[in-house]
């Protein structure tokens, strides 16, 4: 014989007043969280933005000069 896993629930189904306690509780430790972040400056977000968009474009150049390469070998082997 099988026997029947038992559900275990922390709060009874359908009290939405639980629910909303859990859901206030919740949004005001994010409110606690959010205040511990230190956000960076606006120079630090331009000098980070800068380096991922160059960063982009040397990887986009990079392997834009590869396939081209590679698509002239094939194109050599299998003519």
């Amino acid at each position: 014989m099988t026997k029947k896993k038992k559900k275990e629930t922390t709060e009874p189904q359908g009290n939405l007043q639980a629910k909303y306690e859990h859901t206030k509780e919740y949004l005001e430790e994010v409110k606690g969280e959010l205040k511990k972040v230190t956000w960076p400056t606006r120079k630090e977000t331009l000098s980070t933005a800068l380096a991922v968009v160059a960063l982009v474009i040397i990887v986009s150049i990079y392997l834009g000069i590869a396939d081209f390469i590679f698509s002239r070998l094939v194109a050599l082997i299998l003519p």
